[in-house]
């Protein structure tokens, strides 16, 4: 017994495709495709994405920040922050020590090892936003930021 027929196909996929132009399905599904490529990329780094997130943070301030920072930055729970930092740590990409002022916080600082990787992972991630803007102006880039700043804004303000 026929399920619907070629009309029926048509209508379901031309559905899909709309589905498809909706602004946050194709946020979700670019950031997946940067996630999933970038992964590909630092793999041979042997890191992930949101390691190498980690690394350029604590890079961009002076190479240690407490977990807590940490956290805000990533935009994560405690117990995330906790497992990237460990295996990282385990994989000799960072170094953990208890604040001396305050025994509470625990201090995350880069190694060279993290370093070197840093340096390696920038370029690969240069090449990636090559790609990913072949063809816009900066006009168009700086616009698309600022859209997407707002969108973010907007969203944060919710809670």
């Amino acid at each position: 017994m026929p399920y619907g027929g070629a009309e029926k196909d048509r209508q379901r996929s031309e559905k899909i495709m709309n589905e498809k132009r909706k602004t946050g399905y194709l946020i979700k599904t670019v950031s997946d495709i940067l996630g999933r490529e970038a992964n590909f990329m630092l793999k041979e780094q042997d890191l992930t994405w949101a390691q190498s997130r980690l690394i350029g943070f604590l890079t961009r301030n002076g190479g240690e920040r407490t977990q807590k920072e940490i956290e805000n930055f990533l935009e994560v729970s405690h117990p995330t922050v906790v497992g990237i930092v460990s295996r990282m740590e385990q994989n000799g990409f960072v170094t953990c020590r208890t604040d001396q002022t305050d025994r509470r916080n625990k201090i995350v600082s880069l190694t060279e090892k993290s370093m070197d990787a840093g340096r390696t992972m920038w370029d690969m991630l240069k090449r990636q936003d090559e790609i990913m803007f072949s063809g816009f102006t900066a006009e168009e880039r700086d616009r698309l930021d600022e859209y997407l700043l707002r969108i973010y804004d907007n969203l944060n303000s919710m809670h």
